[in-house]
């Protein structure tokens, strides 16, 4: 919390050309401990968390900003909060339901976190229901913004893309081409944490047995800042690759007595089944925030569950 204090602080009234002269200035400030610290982890932190911004010049997001005028108490808590904000444990979700169980935190964390008490409990509630009504809005901006980059790359190869998902979930994929042999393209967004598996749904994985030769499921992988950047560019992409239909069907087994397909299942291929994407997202691409491209797609959810049940309604009312 120091370290990321002195280094916002150091913004405040000057501009540094490069990170290594923000580190420097954040080392030369007046105390002892900013000088005995090395600030580069906490520095590489934020710019991977898109609090601060590499231009011309470092400037901090004003969420950090607001953070710099003094290191009293209150600020260093209210910077442990963002952080925990923006990299939650991952025994966060197990640890707090309703209440804290500190059994479920391992050791060396809650040594780490001791300096909170007695704000630590009420803090990690918070934190932990700020992040279960965020998820769902997250997953569903990660989703729209993979969408929203392979379009942009398929109008930049000028294949003529429609976005049917827009129209209808009953497709099985994302988005259509007239152009090229893969032209129906299901599309999975996720971080470098999340990359390793997704969910599809039972209709994607039948359009992808109907259309073998044609379906590809393409996977854009984003960079941890991405989701609180407060909008998104090329820069935020780490990764846009390919799973061909065949090495999809093989992962998945058969329907049986003892196996069958519900709404959807988890697939985890092996990471040499992915082949890298010949897409890529135009120079001038730039996307809203992952936050409102969730809010995008919950109203778009909302909207299509409102018709969906407007249809079923006058298909009732008008059947003899």
């Amino acid at each position: 919390m120091t370290s990321i204090f002195h280094l916002a602080n150091s913004m405040r009234h000057t501009s540094h050309q490069d990170v290594r002269a923000w580190v420097h200035a954040a080392g030369d400030r007046s105390s002892f401990l900013a000088a005995a610290i090395d600030h580069r982890p906490a520095a590489e932190f934020l710019i991977d968390a898109s609090l601060v911004v590499q231009e011309a010049a470092i400037t901090p997001s004003p969420r950090l900003k607001a953070l710099s005028r003094q290191a009293d108490r209150p600020t260093l808590v209210a910077i442990a909060r963002l952080l925990l904000e923006i990299s939650p444990p991952p025994w966060l979700p197990f640890a707090v339901d309703g209440q804290v169980r500190y059994e479920f935190i391992p050791w060396s964390d809650l040594q780490g976190l001791a300096w909170l008490r007695p704000e630590l409990d009420q803090l990690l509630v918070d934190t932990a229901c700020e992040l279960l009504q965020h998820s769902d809005s997250v997953a569903l901006g990660l989703g729209r913004a993979a969408e929203l980059t392979v379009f942009a790359a398929l109008d930049n190869l000028h294949a003529s893309p429609v976005h049917v998902s827009e129209i209808s979930d009953r497709f099985g994929y994302d988005i259509e081409t007239v152009r090229g042999s893969a032209r129906r393209w299901e599309v999975k967004g996720c971080t470098k944490k999340t990359s390793g598996s997704f969910h599809l749904s039972r209709n994607e994985f039948e359009k992808c047995k109907r259309y073998p030769d044609e379906w590809r499921l393409v996977q854009v992988v984003f960079s941890p800042g991405a989701l609180t950047a407060d909008f998104l560019t090329r820069s935020h992409i780490l990764a846009i690759r390919e799973l061909f239909s065949g090495e999809l069907i093989d992962l998945a087994p058969s329907e049986t007595g003892t196996f069958y397909w519900e709404t959807s299942a988890r697939i985890s291929p092996q990471e040499s089944a992915w082949v890298p994407s010949l897409l890529k997202a135009p120079s001038d691409f730039r996307l809203p925030s992952i936050d409102k491209l969730g809010q995008q797609a919950l109203q778009m959810r909302s909207m299509s569950q409102k018709d969906q049940q407007q249809t079923s309604a006058r298909a009732t009312f008008s059947s003899p």
